[in-house]
C-alpha cells in the first residue's frame, strides 16, 4: 500500500480504526501505517532544511537529531531536536522540539493517486445500478482529495494548531489543567515543507492502551474515553472547528506527576495549614497531533447537526428533516409531490430506530451514531437536499472517533456526553 502512494496509505489508516467492520488482524497490521511508515532519507531532510532556512540553520539554533525519526505517516515524518534561543540576560535556553518534514513529491503523488481513484470512481458510478449511484463515489473521492491536498502545506497545520489552542486555552493555567493538549508551533520555523513545534515528552500512542487488556489497563482506558469524547464534541458543537484526522497514530497519552491541590470551599482552603507533603497524583492528558486536516460547518449545517442530536433525544426526527429542507441552499424535495414528507419521514425512521435503543442505553457499544449520520447523508443524496461537503468530513471523523471511543470504553453513554454540548454548556 505504501508503494501505491500516500492516498492509499491514508485510506488504510482509516480502515485500521474500524474494528467494527474489519477483522482485528487486518486492523493490527494496517495500524503500523499510522506512524511507522517507510521514512525518507536524511539527505532529503537536510536539503529541505537548507532550502527553507539557509545552510546555517544549525548556527541559528535548530539542532535536528538525524537518527531520531519518531513518527512517519502518509504525508510527513517527524524528528526530535532542540531549538536554542538567547534570553535577555545573554544566557541560552534550549527547548526540545519536534521537526516535521513533508515527504518528497507529496503533492504530485497525491494528485496522481487521486486521478487514479477518480477514474475508478467514475467508472463504477457509470454502472446502471441505482444503489451504486446513491453512494456517489465521484463526489466522495473529490471530498477525500480536498482533505488530502490540505496536508501538502504545513503552514496550514501550524495555523490550525494555533486555532485549536485558542479554542481550548485562554491562558497558560488553562493549558496546564486541560485534559486535551495541542503542540505549540514555532512561527519563524514554519514553511510549506517544514513545521517545528513543541516536542511532546513522556507520551505514548493511545494504541498501546488499546492493547492492554489487564484490569488496570481497562481502568485507564475508561478514564481516557470521557475526555477524548468530550474534546471532540467541543470541537463539533461549541467551536465549529474539527480535527478531521484523529486516527490512533495522531493521539498520544502524556503521563505526568502533579501535586494534589488541598480541598477548598468557595475558593478558600478548608485547612490553610494543610500540606499534601510528597504525595503526587498521576495525570494523563490526551495530545492531538497532525492537525493539518480540519474543517468547519456552515451555520445551516451546524444547526442541522444539532437538530439531529436533539431529534435522537426527543424522538422528533420529522421536524429535523423539515428544517433541513427549509435551510438547504438547494433542494429538489419540494418539486416532487410528497417529496418533503418522504424525506422527513426517512429522517424520522432513522431517529426512531436510535431512540428505541435508549431503553437499553445509548452506549458506544450498542449504537452507531456515525452510521446514523452516514445514512442521513444517503437520504440527502436520494432526495436532493444539498449538504455542505464539510459535513462528509465531520461524519468520517465521527466514525473514527466513535470507533476509538468504543475500543476504550464501550459502556459510555453517548447521549449523556453529547447533551450538554448540544445545549451549548458542555465542558471538557
Amino acid at each position: 500500500m505504501q508503494s501505491l502512494g500516500p492516498a492509499f496509505v491514508k485510506l488504510c489508516q482509516w480502515v485500521a480504526t474500524r474494528r467494527d467492520i474489519f477483522p482485528p488482524h487486518v486492523c493490527d497490521r494496517l495500524s503500523s501505517l499510522h506512524d511507522r511508515g517507510i521514512p525518507h532519507s536524511w539527505k532529503y531532510t537536510d536539503q529541505i532544511l537548507r532550502e527553507s532556512f539557509g545552510s546555517g540553520y544549525e548556527t541559528r539554533g535548530l539542532k535536528v537529531d538525524s537518527q531520531s525519526v519518531i513518527g512517519c505517516g502518509s504525508a510527513a515524518q517527524v524528528y526530535s531536536g532542540t531549538l536554542s534561543t538567547t534570553l535577555k540576560d545573554g544566557t541560552e535556553e534550549r527547548t526540545p522540539v519536534a521537526i516535521k518534514v513533508l515527504h518528497p513529491r507529496f503533492a504530485q503523488l497525491v494528485e496522481r493517486d487521486l486521478w487514479f481513484m477518480q477514474s475508478i470512481a467514475d467508472l463504477v458510478h457509470s454502472l446502471p445500478f441505482q444503489h451504486i449511484k446513491m453512494v456517489n463515489l465521484p463526489r466522495a473521492t473529490q471530498n477525500f482529495g480536498a482533505v488530502l491536498q490540505r496536508q501538502a502545506d504545513l503552514r496550514i497545520e501550524g495555523n490550525n494548531l494555533k486555532t485549536f489552542r485558542n479554542n481550548f486555552y485562554r491562558n497558560r493555567e488553562d493549558e496546564y489543567n486541560s485534559a486535551i493538549l495541542f503542540p505549540k508551533p514555532v512561527d519563524e520555523w514554519t514553511t510549506r515543507t517544514i513545521l517545528v513545534e513543541d516536542l511532546v515528552r513522556d507520551a505514548t500512542p493511545i494504541s498501546d492502551y488499546l492493547r492492554d487488556s489487564s484490569d488496570s489497563g481497562k481502568e485507564i482506558r475508561k478514564e481516557l474515553a470521557g475526555p477524548l469524547l468530550r474534546g471532540f464534541l467541543k470541537m463539533v458543537f461549541l467551536d465549529n472547528f474539527v480535527h478531521c484526522d484523529l486516527h490512533p497514530g495522531n493521539v498520544l497519552i502524556q503521563t505526568s506527576q502533579v501535586k494534589p491541590e488541598p480541598p477548598t470551599f468557595l475558593g478558600f482552603p478548608l485547612n490553610p495549614f494543610s500540606d499534601t507533603g510528597e504525595k503526587f497524583e498521576i495525570k494523563r492528558s490526551i495530545v492531538f497531533l497532525d492537525a493539518g486536516i480540519a474543517t468547519s460547518l456552515s451555520s445551516n449545517d451546524q444547526r442541522n447537526l444539532k437538530d439531529l442530536f436533539r431529534a435522537v433525544i426527543t424522538n422528533d426526527g420529522e421536524r429535523a428533516g423539515r428544517l433541513m429542507v427549509e435551510r438547504a441552499k438547494f433542494e429538489r424535495c419540494s418539486l416532487v409531490e410528497g417529496g418533503v414528507d418522504a424525506f422527513a419521514g426517512g429522517i424520522q425512521e432513522l431517529v426512531s430506530e436510535f431512540h428505541d435503543r435508549r431503553k437499553e442505553g445509548l452506549t458506544l457499544g450498542a449504537v452507531r451514531i456515525g452510521s446514523l449520520l452516514s445514512r442521513v447523508l444517503d437520504l440527502c443524496r436520494v432526495h436532493g437536499v444539498e449538504i455542505d461537503p464539510a459535513m462528509a468530513s465531520i461524519v468520517i471523523s465521527t466514525l473514527v472517533l466513535e470507533g476509538l471511543g468504543r475500543s476504550l470504553e464501550p459502556s459510555l453513554n453517548l447521549i449523556d456526553f453529547a447533551l450538554p454540548f448540544v445545549l451549548g454548556r458542555g465542558r471538557v
